[in-house]
């Protein structure tokens, strides 16, 4: 049986932690979607709703250890307090309900209640499809784990040699999507040996103890969409909950001053942070859209409010290869100070079975639909007619003066 802490990203802890303080009684809905069922790769081919519910059911018996909980206490720059420390004593995975979704024809999985249980399933939800669709896909197609891991290292070697020839500061983020919890703990050890200088550390906190290195992640489009749909909630702008969160994340965690900006497009996150908020914000995370145009147009307004984009960090995470981030380090590497992390590319960039692209996002808050603004086009989440309200809503806020200029003209 897996332990609980190796089915976690990083950033669940400190967002947990920021849950707790910050909105304790929310009652939250995730739901776990394949996006690739509709081109026909269906989870369901190889895994039955059964399976998946018996599957998840087993993960309730799970609880952090004393060893575990002394992993997170002792992180840096976190400050857990002892009350958060209590609950993740005593937590147990929340139930998840396994069905098939008429929309996509294959398996979902919903869980409901206080927010931080919740937030807590979601990894742990993601992480048992390739734990139980690989196998039976493998068997199928009769590949032997061995032939696969012998590729995987191949492709493995090919990753870490972008990566080391290009010097650019990379992490491993690819708990939710790693080909297998054995085959993520052996990249991350690859790494670990291969490109110690590049490696900056795993979003896997049970692996960064294994091997000595630092456990790494900022927080997730989950606050800022949740976060917007309370705002609503409470008459006010939906927008200005992403307003609140930065304000009240840089104050929280003064060592982890990483703003997400895509929740409602970067467009809009750049335009509401105020010189305060840019004065604060160390780290710019770039997690859709083209990499190229999002990164100029953070470097550029950093020089518009007065600061030298080589005292932040812009970090990567969408999908990214060790080609494309070599790529990356070379436009902007001259730029500003610059940073890779990096999911399936790194622990799941396996030969003969196919990528899986399945998300399990808090779809509900309080009764109300929660979304998600991409900065890629057609990636947009969440109730047709909301998505419509909150981009009518971010093109009023992009014809008002900048949260920044008002600031400098008082």
């Amino acid at each position: 049986m897996e332990r609980l802490l190796n089915l976690q990203d990083q950033y669940k802890f400190p967002m947990g932690q920021f849950i707790y303080e910050q909105e304790p009684a929310a009652e939250v809905t995730f739901k776990m979607v394949n996006r690739r069922a509709k081109s026909g790769m269906r989870i369901a081919d190889y895994v039955s709703v059964q399976e998946l519910q018996e599957y998840y059911d087993s993960l309730r018996s799970l609880r952090y250890t004393p060893e575990e909980l002394t992993i997170i206490e002792r992180q840096e720059g976190k400050d857990y307090t002892p009350e958060f420390l209590g609950y993740l004593a005593a937590f147990r995975l929340p139930e998840i309900e396994v069905s098939i979704d008429p929309a996509t024809n294959d398996l979902t999985a919903v869980t409901s209640g206080k927010w931080d249980d919740v937030s807590q399933a979601e990894i742990p939800i993601l992480k048992a499809i390739p734990t139980l669709y690989y196998p039976r896909y493998l068997a199928d197609h009769g590949i032997s784990k061995r032939e696969w891991f012998r590729g995987g290292d191949e492709r493995g070697t090919e990753f870490i040699n972008y990566i080391t020839s290009s010097g650019a500061a990379t992490a491993e983020f690819g708990t939710r999507r790693a080909a297998s919890s054995e085959w993520q703990d052996h990249m991350v050890g690859r790494m670990v040996e291969e490109c110690p200088e590049q490696f900056i550390g795993t979003s896997n906190p049970w692996l960064a103890a294994k091997y000595g290195v630092k456990e790494v992640g900022t927080n997730a489009h989950e606050l800022g969409s949740v976060f917007g749909a309370l705002e609503g909630s409470r008459g006010g702008n939906p927008l200005d909950g992403q307003v609140r969160l930065f304000r009240e994340w840089m104050t929280r965690f003064p060592m982890m001053r990483a703003a997400l900006i895509d929740t409602f497009t970067s467009d809009v996150a750049l335009h509401d942070m105020d010189r305060t908020l840019y004065e604060q914000t160390e780290l710019y995370r770039i997690d859709s859209g083209v990499e190229e145009k999002i990164g100029q147009k953070v470097i550029a307004m950093l020089e518009r409010v007065g600061i030298d984009p080589t005292t932040r960090t812009l970090m990567f995470t969408n999908s990214l290869s060790g080609k494309r981030v070599a790529e990356l380090q070379h436009l902007f590497g001259g730029q500003t100070r610059v940073a890779f992390g990096v999911g399936g590319g790194s622990t799941n960039n396996m030969p003969y079975t196919p990528g899986l692209n399945v998300v399990c996002k808090a779809v509900d808050v309080n009764g109300i639909g929660t979304v998600k603004l991409s900065d890629d086009d057609g990636k947009h989440m969440g109730n047709p007619a909301d998505v419509d309200r909150y981009l009518t809503l971010c093109a009023q806020r992009l014809a008002e003066p900048a949260a920044w200029d008002m600031a400098s003209a008082l």
